[in-house]
């Protein structure tokens, strides 16, 4: 990801999250990678039920 290291506030690579059900295995969140640099504001959007949650409190 293309940042400095020292610029970058939270680097997140390869987050997978996953729930066990009685069914199997349920992944809500698959491979997501982001950086957020110092001093910016960013945003989750997506459709509901996409994941956005899950992945912020991931």
């Amino acid at each position: 990801m293309g940042n400095t290291d020292n610029n970058i506030l939270l680097g997140v690579s390869e987050l997978t999250t996953r729930f066990f059900i009685d069914e199997g295995v349920v992944y809500a969140v698959e491979d997501v990678s982001f950086e957020i640099p110092r001093g910016r504001t960013v945003a989750l959007v997506g459709e509901s039920g996409c994941g956005k949650t899950v992945t912020a409190l991931s």
